[in-house]
């Protein structure tokens, strides 16, 4: 049964890019199938041990709603953030989380995310082929046929683009080069339609990490592929950046524009900077300091402060906010601790993605975050001597 419940999740996994709708449900099967399977004894210990900075974002999620008064909101954000919880009990029944396992976990991922770039480029096409209207191929209109927001993709392509140039760099030889090479430009082509500007950075420094470890590498003969696959596709993401390919002149859409007025509205409309305005009440507290401020356009929309980091001290206060960071940082020094270089170029964009985003706040943000961060932890502890209920 066991073996049946792996392959499962490698299914899970390679329809988080696809539909929202079926991975969730999904996920939801695994849950309460994993609540079957038999564990070894003091299983739910360890896991707590693994997860514990998880259990402690969750945990003050809950503790905000003695702070709200709109509870319906605060379960809804309970609901977003549930894939958290839902993964570190279906990883806690995996007993040998090798590398192989990890590596096919990535490869079904972006097994998926192929799919659903071609369903949206087919999707796309159909629609250009009836409006005539390029704009089909950009941005919003390119990803909703999937209900993915396009930032989010950008998201995936990023970590997909990176464990490809990973596998070149490194020579792993799971799958050939012949196909690699195709799908990270075909990925970067992706990238550039989504208009993910916020996540261009990102990229750029995981290649410049190539780049530079390719510099003071004493083998750099066998490792010529992959230093000029960053190179090419650092040139291209400069250059189509400076030629501003998505700028004002062709008028296509993308994800930039000024956040920081909403950075200073949420941090201005906190009345409780050690709890925070609870976290089911951060809507109707923002919105109202909208309306009271002349920003009618903002409240309309309901936006929140885009920004991670002030998105949770707003809602959770500097309690929150200790536990995100806690759980940012946790899975990085692992990573560091156990010179596992892809898990760091893997988790590291999501500080990144933070300054910008709220990617906690929808569903697709939160089971990729769940994912990388089960998958390095559990890495970290099945490559070491383990004791349980031991310190990192």
């Amino acid at each position: 049964m066991k073996r049946g419940f792996y392959w499962s999740i490698l299914v899970f996994v390679f329809t988080i890019p696809i539909s929202s709708f079926i991975s969730t449900k999904l996920l939801i099967a695994f849950l309460f199938i994993s609540l079957f399977l038999r564990s070894n004894k003091g299983s739910l210990l360890v896991a707590i041990e693994k997860s514990w900075d998880v259990l402690f974002f969750f945990l003050v999620l809950i503790m905000g709603l003695l702070n709200t008064n709109d509870i319906v909101t605060g379960l809804r954000v309970l609901e977003t953030s549930f894939s958290l919880l839902a993964l570190l009990f279906v990883f806690s029944r995996l007993s040998n989380f090798h590398d192989s396992l990890f590596s096919n976990m990535f490869l079904s991922f972006i097994a998926g995310l192929l799919v659903a770039c071609l369903i949206c480029l087919v999707s796309a096409g159909i629609s250009f082929n009836s409006s005539g209207d390029f704009h089909e191929f950009f941005y919003y209109q390119l990803t909703d046929v999937i209900k993915l927001h396009p930032t989010y993709m950008a998201y995936y392509i990023i970590a997909a683009i990176t464990y490809v140039i990973y596998m070149v760099y490194y020579r792993i030889q799971r799958i050939s080069k012949k196909v690699l090479l195709p799908v990270s430009v075909f990925f970067f082509c992706m990238l550039m339609l989504t208009g993910g500007r916020t996540a261009y950075v990102s990229l750029l420094l995981v290649l410049a990490f190539f780049i530079l470890k390719f510099m003071t590498d004493e083998e750099k003969a066998q490792k010529i592929n992959g230093f000029l696959l960053a190179i090419c596709l650092s040139m291209s993401l400069l250059g189509l950046s400076s030629l501003d390919y998505f700028g004002n002149e062709l008028n296509i859409s993308n994800d930039y524009w000024e956040r920081s007025i909403l950075w200073k509205s949420a941090l201005k409309a906190n009345p409780n900077p050690l709890l925070g305005v609870g976290t089911g009440d951060y809507k109707e507290v923002l919105n109202s300091y909208y309306q009271a401020h002349g920003m009618q356009e903002y409240a309309k929309d309901s936006y929140n402060s885009h920004n991670q980091f002030i998105q949770i001290y707003f809602s959770n206060g500097i309690i929150g906010l200790l536990a995100l960071v806690i759980m940012l940082a946790r899975p990085l020094y692992l990573s560091v601790r156990s010179h596992n270089t892809l898990g760091v170029l893997l988790f590291f964009p999501f500080i990144i993605y933070g300054v910008t985003e709220v990617f906690l706040g929808r569903y697709q943000g939160v089971v990729f975050f769940a994912l990388l961060h089960q998958i390095i932890v559990h890495q970290y502890y099945s490559n070491k001597p383990y004791l349980a209920l031991k310190g990192d």
